[in-house]
């Protein structure tokens, strides 16, 4: 069988996973979901998640890739109304559940027709396809 490069790059997960599992207490542990991002994009400033920042205590999260603006949030499962996600050109409206919407702004303009999100197990995921600039190869 011929070697898959990613082979040590899911050994190493399959171990950081293993490791987490264990540290966990035994009542009723559970992982909602989780998103793994290779590096950081060439030019971009190291993010302490450990510092305090502006959205302290906010529920949504906001990586950016190369191509990809990458949103994450926890939905409220009492709230009456689904969770939605709606795409600007420079922004993105998140509601959670309920009335309230949250507008997150963008450094750069998306490609709204090939943006998407997903709700799952009470986890709202949005992906923003950064706009390709003319000239640009885009990636996929």
């Amino acid at each position: 069988m011929a070697n898959n490069p990613y082979d040590e790059m899911f050994r190493n997960i399959a171990r950081l996973m293993e490791r987490i599992l264990s540290e966990m207490p035994l009542h009723d542990p559970r992982i909602i979901g989780f998103t793994i991002i290779s590096g950081l994009p060439e030019g971009s400033p190291y993010l302490d998640p450990s510092a305090e920042n502006e959205n302290e205590g906010s529920d949504v999260e906001v990586v950016e890739g190369d191509d990809c603006i990458y949103i994450t949030a926890m939905t409220d499962a009492r709230a009456e109304g689904a969770p939605y996600v709606t795409f600007q050109k420079n922004s993105v409206t998140l509601c959670t559940g309920g009335n309230e919407e949250t507008v997150i702004d963008l450094d750069c303009e998306i490609d709204i027709l090939h943006s998407f999100y997903n709700v799952q197990h009470g986890v709202i995921d949005a992906v923003c396809r950064k706009k390709s600039v003319p000239g640009e190869i885009a990636r996929s």
